[in-house]
Parts: structure tokens; C-alpha cells; sequence
């Protein structure tokens, strides 16, 4: 058997937990002497579809959480009879005694964890699967530096991050390998909606709504259109999670904006699909994203894409043809474009067709065999 540990920040429906979690249903299926522990440093809504993919699954705040003490160990403790465990040592510990392979983390949330375990381990090899860009690196460890010599190689999910890595900050470009990042949808998502009775072009974007994935430029873009372009039939519908700290803030800017006819955010559904091919064309605002995986489920449909350089790493496949990139936040670029696929049918059935074909090279059972190929050089 082949010892394996994988470490996740969480186990949310967002992107790079998902990604790992085709990654092991892959190996599940195809690597059978595999045995594969995960330990997810928080929970989330698909921890139990990793507890069925792996042999034994941790979840970190819940291994480290300290009991409150009982009556007796209080006591002790003021006569200094007795001292609390490190729960944190005590679970690294147990974990490095397992002596794993492999040890693969997916988020530099995950980096600081596997190193602890790494080091304390005998001959194991630390991969290191980076899904950020330079402002969530610097804000969710500002310190990677001091991880990066423990680390035997990084997997990114685009030239973008590789770049990024080389650039700020100076890894060897020999240790960065690039694989894609995946996504799948269901075979009648697949083909190109055909509703000639829609009375609305509608204007899509997702993701949970946050900073980074650039809502309030979303609402901009559609003002911008709202004031120039009244006659135009466009609704714009946003799609994913949105926190309660931020709803009363968009109510109130989609109220003095005048949009509430034309822009809802819909928060987070548990499929996707109806709205997704319901759009007409998708609106990917986010600040940076190393590779959204929404950007692939909507190209397998047919959808074309509008992005801002420098900003996603999906830029890399739009340039053979499945939509346009305008530049860093030009909101007024990004209208215009959207109103030449709302008057030019031709263009965005084009470019739906082009990102139908470019994206489906994204899929699970081609990008899961190139990360394991990698895990695989890095095995005893």
C-alpha cells in the first residue's frame, strides 16, 4: 500500500476543496493500493463526501479542541499537580508516526500544518498545491517564505501563479509545475441553451460574494449599462454565497443605484445548472482568481466569458477565442462588451462554441492522472 496524506483548509463547495475531492475519487477508482488520510483543518458542507473517498478522515479543530476541565484536574492544576496535553503537538505527533509517503497540501492555508508533520516525519515529501494569487497569499500567509524550504515541489493552477511564485516571491521555476484545475457537468448541461422564448439577456456571475470576486464592480458594470443603455432588455443575476454582513450593503447600493428591476443576487443554491444556462453571457469581475472553476463549468456550456487581465488565470484559455479580456477594473470596457453580444448573436454563440471546446480539456479524468503523475515521481 502507498501511504498517503492529504491536508484541505476546509471542506466548502469552493474551488480547491473540490478539486482535491475529484483528485481522490480518481485515485479511489484508479489507484486502488492507495491508502489516502485526509485531515481538513476546518469542516464544511461536503465533509462527509470525503469521509467516503479516503481511508481515514481528521478534522483539525476538532482533534485540537481542549475540553473544558473537570473540577479535580482544576484543583491540581493550582497546585501545579497537573498540565494540560498540547493537543496540537500531540496530533502532529500521531500523524508524523504514520510516516507517510507523501504529504500534499491544497491551499497555502494547509502549508504551515503539512510541514509541521513533515518535518517531524521520517522521508516524507512535501507537495505543496498553491490555488492563489498575491493578495490572498500575502493576507492568508504573509510568511510563506519561511515554509518554502520544506517543500519538494508546487503544483499551481495557472502560468498566472506560476509567475506570480517566480516574481514575488523567488522560487526556482523548476519547482513550480502547472496543472489546470477541473470541474465536470452533467451531459444535458452540456448543451446550448435554445430558449427563444426568453424575454431577457441576462448578464451571469458566481461566486461567493466577497472583495475579491469583484461584486461591486459587477454592480457598476450593470449601472453603466442601466444609464446608457435603457432600452436594452438586460438582467443581471449573481449567483454563490452571500454573507449577512454584506447583503444589507448591496441592498442598499442596488437601491440607490436604481437596479432593484435589474440585478439580483440570488446567494448560494444547491444546483446550479437552470441559472448557469440561463445566462447569456458570463461576467468574471474577480480582482484575481488563479483559475476559477466556475469559468469551466460555464465554458462546457457554451457560455462566452468576459474577465479583466492580469486578474484571472482562465485568461490563459479565453485567448483561443471564447470571449474577450478588457483591462484591469475598465468597467466601462466591460459594458461595452457585454452590449456587443447583446447586439451581435453571432459573437457570443461563437464564442460559447469556442469555450464549449477549449474548456472540456478541464475535466476530471484528464487533469486528475497529471496530478497524480506527479505525486507518483515524488513516492519512495
Amino acid at each position: 500500500m502507498k501511504n498517503l496524506l492529504f491536508i484541505s483548509h476546509d471542506t466548502t463547495r469552493t474551488g480547491a476543496p473540490m478539486v482535491l475531492l475529484y483528485l481522490l475519487r480518481w485515485i479511489q477508482v484508479h489507484q486502488p493500493q492507495v491508502k489516502a488520510d485526509v485531515i481538513a483543518i476546518r469542516g464544511g458542507n461536503m465533509e462527509g463526501d470525503f469521509k467516503n473517498v479516503c481511508h481515514n478522515f481528521y478534522n483539525y479543530q476538532e482533534c485540537i479542541k481542549t475540553q473544558p476541565l473537570t473540577i479535580t484536574q482544576r484543583i491540581l492544576k493550582k497546585l501545579k499537580l497537573f498540565k494540560l496535553k498540547d493537543k496540537k503537538a500531540v496530533f502532529i505527533n500521531l500523524m508524523a508516526a504514520n510516516n507517510y509517503e507523501v504529504i500534499y497540501t491544497n491551499t497555502v492555508l494547509s502549508v504551515p500544518l503539512g510541514v509541521e508533520i513533515s518535518k517531524n516525519s521520517s522521508n516524507s515529501k512535501l507537495i505543496a498545491h498553491i490555488h492563489e494569487l498575491q493578495v490572498i497569499i500575502k493576507t492568508l500567509l504573509p510568511n510563506l517564505s519561511n515554509y518554502l524550504p520544506n517543500i519538494d515541489i508546487l503544483i499551481v493552477p495557472s502560468k498566472l501563479v506560476k509567475q506570480n511564485l517566480i516574481a514575488r516571491w523567488n522560487i526556482q521555476k523548476e519547482k513550480v509545475k502547472v496543472v489546470y484545475e477541473c470541474a465536470k457537468v452533467s451531459e444535458k448541461d452540456t448543451v446550448f441553451n435554445t430558449q427563444k422564448n426568453k424575454k431577457k439577456f441576462v448578464v451571469g456571475a458566481s461566486g461567493m460574494v466577497h472583495w475579491r470576486k469583484g461584486y461591486d464592480i459587477f454592480l457598476l458594470v450593470a449601472n453603466h449599462i442601466n444609464k446608457h443603455y435603457p432600452k436594452a432588455d438586460i438582467t443581471f443575476q449573481w449567483i454563490g454565497k452571500l454573507p449577512k454582513s454584506i447583503a444589507p450593503i448591496i441592498d442598499e447600493d442596488i437601491r440607490k443605484l436604481q437596479l432593484e428591476n435589474n440585478v439580483t443576487f440570488v446567494g448560494e443554491v444547491n444546483n446550479t445548472a437552470p441559472y448557469f444556462n440561463a445566462f447569456d453571457v458570463f461576467l468574471m469581475t474577480s480582482r484575481e482568481d488563479p483559475f476559477p472553476l466556475v469559468c469551466i463549468e460555464v465554458g462546457l456550456i457554451g457560455k462566452p466569458i468576459i474577465s479583466f487581465d492580469q486578474a484571472v488565470g482562465t485568461n490563459e484559455i479565453l485567448k483561443e477565442g471564447g470571449g474577450f479580456i478588457v483591462p484591469y477594473l475598465d468597467i466601462v470596457a466591460m459594458a461595452e462588451h457585454v452590449m456587443v453580444y447583446y447586439n451581435e448573436s453571432e459573437i457570443k454563440d461563437s464564442h460559447g462554441a469556442q469555450n464549449k471546446k477549449s474548456f472540456s480539456k478541464f475535466t476530471p479524468e484528464l487533469i486528475c492522472p497529471q496530478l497524480y503523475e506527479i505525486i507518483e515521481k515524488h513516492l519512495k
